[in-house]
C-alpha cells in the first residue's frame, strides 16, 4: 500500500506510473472535493496524513506501506531522484522500516536550546514519545530526510492505537508552526519503527540493483513475476 500526503500537487503520476501495480490512498490537506480522505485541519504537514492513516486503519493494516509526499520529484529525492522508481525497485520486505531516498539529515533534542527546533523536539518527545521510546537522543540523530519511507505492519503494530492518536492530537493543539512539529516527526520515525538513532541504509540494501550498481526496476518486476510463478511471498528470501 502507498499512502500519499496530498495538498496541491498533480497526481496524474500515481495512475500513468504506478496505476494497480501497487494499491493506494491518498489523504489530502486541501479542501479538494474529488478527494475522499480529506482532514479537517490542515496542520502537522504530512505527519498528520501518516499518522491518520495508521489511525484509520490500525486493525486492518497491509503487511507494508510506503508514506510519501504527493511530488514525484523533488530536490530532497534522490538515490534514486524519482519516488516512481523507488517504489517499483523498492526490496519491500527486506527490512522492517526503508528510507526511500538516499538524502540525509541530522538534528538535536536538547531542553530549552537556543536553536527553537532542537527545543520543539525535545518538548514534542517529553510529552509524547518518551512512555513508548524512552528517554530522547541527546546525542542527536542522523538519519535518511525527509519523511519518505516503507514500514511493515509489525513494525507499526509494536505500539498500541492510542500512540499514534496522542502524536498526531498533540501536533493539532501544538502552538508551535507545522514546520516545526512536522519536522520532528520527520527525525523520528526511524526510531519511532524500532531503529537506532544513527540509521542510513546503503542504496543497493533497499532497492534492486543491476552488476553495475544502479538501481532497476526490471530486475524488480523480474523478481515479482518469479515470486508470482512459483507462488511464494518474498519474507524470508533477503
Amino acid at each position: 500500500m502507498i499512502v500519499v500526503s496530498h495538498y496541491n500537487e498533480d497526481l496524474n503520476w500515481l495512475d500513468l506510473f504506478i496505476g494497480d501495480k501497487i494499491p493506494h490512498i491518498v489523504y489530502t490537506r486541501s479542501s479538494d472535493p474529488l478527494i475522499s480522505h480529506g482532514l479537517s485541519v490542515n496542520k502537522g504537514r504530512e505527519a498528520v496524513v501518516y499518522l491518520r492513516y495508521i489511525v484509520d486503519f490500525y486493525s486492518n493494516l497491509p503487511s507494508a506501506i510506503a508514506f510519501i509526499h504527493a511530488h514525484r520529484t523533488s530536490v530532497l529525492q534522490k538515490d534514486p531522484d524519482d519516488i516512481v522508481v523507488a517504489l517499483r525497485a523498492l526490496k519491500w520486505n527486506r527490512y522492517s522500516y526503508m528510507p526511500l531516498t538516499g538524502a540525509m539529515t541530522q538534528s538535536r533534542f536538547q531542553h530549552r536550546a537556543p536553536e527553537l527546533q532542537a527545543a520543539v523536539n525535545y518538548e514534542l518527545w517529553r510529552d509524547v514519545l518518551q512512555k513508548e521510546l524512552g528517554p530522547p537522543p541527546l546525542t542527536g540523530i542522523q538519519t535518511h530526510c525527509c519523511a519518505s519511507f516503507a514500514v511493515t505492519k509489525e513494525a507499526i503494530l509494536k505500539h498500541p492505537k492510542v500512540f499514534y492518536s496522542n502524536i498526531m492530537n498533540y501536533i493539532y493543539a501544538s502552538e508551535y508552526s507545522d514546520q516545526l512539529t512536522g519536522r520532528t516527526l520527520e527525525y523520528t520515525w526511524h526510531m519511532i519503527f524500532g531503529q537506532p538513532a544513527i540509521f542510513k541504509l546503503k542504496t543497493c540494501d533497499l532497492f534492486f540493483c543491476d552488476a553495475n550498481g544502479k538501481i532497476s526496476v526490471e530486475l524488480a518486476e523480474k523478481y515479482a513475476e518469479f515470486l508470482s510463478i512459483n507462488k511464494i511471498t518474498d519474507r524470508h528470501l533477503f
